[in-house]
């Protein structure tokens, strides 16, 4: 019986995290081609921002920006008006630190905020809204059904997998983003339905939209034991450069945050100084993502490299600092790909035919992605994924450590450090059946005292449970209690009196969460805890030991 509940409760997650996997695709399609429409609709052409900035007069390009900016604080504010009112945020808080609910309202008006600064050419990632709206869908599934607080945080999880599997083609690397950075856990429990999730949401986006490979480079294998000792010092160059990148986001961010003005004036005052940088350099529009793709195809200059990198330093600081809502991945991505470039066309000066620049870009990349998000494993999946070039295994593994750790020593904050440090993630998403054990001792009513007497010495538990012939539970009895009965004189054939049942005997549910458990521990000075059904039968009992272990655990990887 136990078994076949556990299993139920599996499958169900599974069934879920697929549908859930689905309509994330769906609502993340449907974000991307909102923003090439209004590109179109606004510029008369959605071939990438850097074309349209290009190809537009430079007085244009200076107010687009910030007009756009306007209109991302205005309806951000609209968004703020909500998120008291329906306890919102975003879907990293609610899977880590909330109940794993999003307001629908205020993660809408968040999206459409986003698109704005997106579509006008903010140097954002789009991916940040995309996901949020993926993990909306997994709220809603968990609201519909009103389930536990646990069960909702994993499908909001399951969603913001599917968002990053399909905002970069990258089902297992969206996935172990989610398990490595926002849950901090690894576990099967939760791993599992992340990874149906964002599969389902890859095959759904393949067969819709056709999505290929995020980034476009020639196949590159490298062979030789020189060509990848070559590479290593670029994962070094990442690590120490991730600090200082983290510390000009930091530094610019704090610099508005000490400005006291209207969300949209601090919004439209960083989309005027991303307008004025793209008169000098139309190229710091967007999120880098085509810039990347050229830098993959084609030889750039050491000057000219040096130059974009520079302006795409600050038009990122200045959007993001502002409070614009985006995704700060693919822009990570972008300065690791610069980087990594320079890096391969200075061996190419010194070695010439020793490295090809496209590996040197794409382990910059993932050496960077390390570097800033304190997760080598994520970044070094991820990079395989979007370029599907598996031949820089060797020297992307090492790199992405090497930055990992050099970053790690000058600055133990990663990019997400606040969640970091604040997830309770390994209890969060633990309940009940979790911990569940089976077999406790039982009786029915009417059963004789003689059974009772033999249940007390072969279980040595303080009480012995009560359910009737269908399996309900209906409380305990008290082991002090049958030791009264027992000094006065009576025939042990005899069923055991009524009197003897606790009826108010405390009981958790089989989907209450961990901190639940916790609290009817509290109340009750017992060793176990019997664990019901929805149909208020007994499956099982939780002991407070697996309770002090599980908290042990978790204190200990702090």
């Amino acid at each position: 019986m136990l078994q076949r509940l556990r299993t139920f409760v599996w499958q169900y997650t599974i069934v879920f995290a697929t549908l859930i996997g689905c309509a994330g695709a769906l609502l993340t399609i449907g974000f991307r081609e909102s923003i090439f429409a209004i590109e179109h609709w606004i510029f008369g052409r959605n071939d990438g921002l850097v074309g349209i900035a290009s190809g537009l007069p430079w007085w244009l390009r200076l107010i687009s920006p910030a007009i756009g900016g306007i209109a991302a604080g205005l309806l951000l504010h609209w968004a703020q008006r909500f998120a008291n009112e329906e306890h919102a945020g975003d879907y990293m808080e609610a899977i880590a630190l909330g109940n794993g609910d999003l307001g629908v309202r205020y993660s809408i008006l968040r999206a459409l905020s986003s698109l704005a600064t997106v579509a006008s050419g903010g140097a954002i990632g789009r991916e940040g809204p995309m996901v949020q709206l993926a993990s909306l869908a997994g709220s809603q599934f968990g609201r519909w059904w009103k389930l536990p607080v646990p069960r909702r945080r994993l499908y909001v999880a399951c969603g913001a997998a599917a968002g990053i599997a399909t905002a970069y083609n990258a089902p297992i690397a969206g996935a172990l983003f989610i398990a490595e950075i926002v849950l901090n856990s690894l576990a099967i429990a939760s791993l599992a339905p992340l990874i149906v999730s964002a599969f389902t949401a890859n095959l759904v986006v393949r067969e819709l939209a056709g999505y290929g490979p995020t980034y476009h480079m020639p196949l590159i294998t490298l062979i030789h034991d020189r060509e990848i000792v070559a590479l290593l010092p670029l994962g070094l160059i990442a690590g120490a450069l991730a600090p200082l990148y983290l510390t000009l986001l930091d530094q610019v961010r704090a610099i508005f945050g000490r400005w006291h003005s209207p969300l949209w004036l601090k919004l439209g005052a960083g989309g005027l100084l991303v307008g004025a940088i793209s008169v000098i350099n139309p190229a710091v529009w967007g999120n880098g993502y085509s810039v990347v793709n050229s830098i993959l195809q084609g030889d750039w200059g050491l000057k000219v490299l040096l130059a974009v990198l520079f302006w795409k330093l600050f038009a990122v600081a200045f959007t993001t600092g502002s409070g614009a809502i985006g995704g700060i991945f693919t822009p990570t991505l972008f300065v690791g790909a610069v980087i990594g470039a320079l890096f391969g066309g200075l061996v190419q000066f010194v070695w010439p035919g020793l490295v090809p620049v496209p590996a040197a870009v794409v382990i910059g990349m993932g050496a960077f992605l390390a570097a800033c998000t304190h997760a080598p494993l994520m970044s070094l999946l991820m990079m395989f994924e979007m370029t599907q070039n598996y031949g820089l295994l060797v020297p992307l593994m090492a790199s992405c450590v090497l930055g990992y750790i050099v970053s790690r020593s000058f600055r133990g904050r990663s990019i997400y450090s606040v969640l970091q440090n604040n997830s309770q993630s390994a209890p969060a998403l633990t309940i009940a059946a979790d911990l569940l054990r089976p077999d406790p001792p039982s009786i029915r009513p009417g059963e004789s005292l003689r059974v009772l007497e033999a249940i007390f010495r072969s279980s040595r538990w303080q009480h012995t449970y009560v359910v009737d012939h269908e399996g309900h539970f209906h409380g305990a009895i008290s082991l002090h209690d049958f030791r009264l009965l027992l000094i006065e004189p009576g025939n042990p054939e005899n069923a055991w009196p009524a009197s003897l049942l606790r009826g108010d005997y405390p009981r958790v549910q089989l989907e209450a969460p961990v901190w639940d458990v916790l609290e009817t521990f509290t109340r009750h000075s017992g060793e176990r805890l019997p664990v019901l059904d929805a149909g208020e039968k007994l499956v099982g009992y939780v002991a407070k030991s697996d309770l002090i272990l599980l908290c042990r655990d978790f204190l200990a990887k702090i």
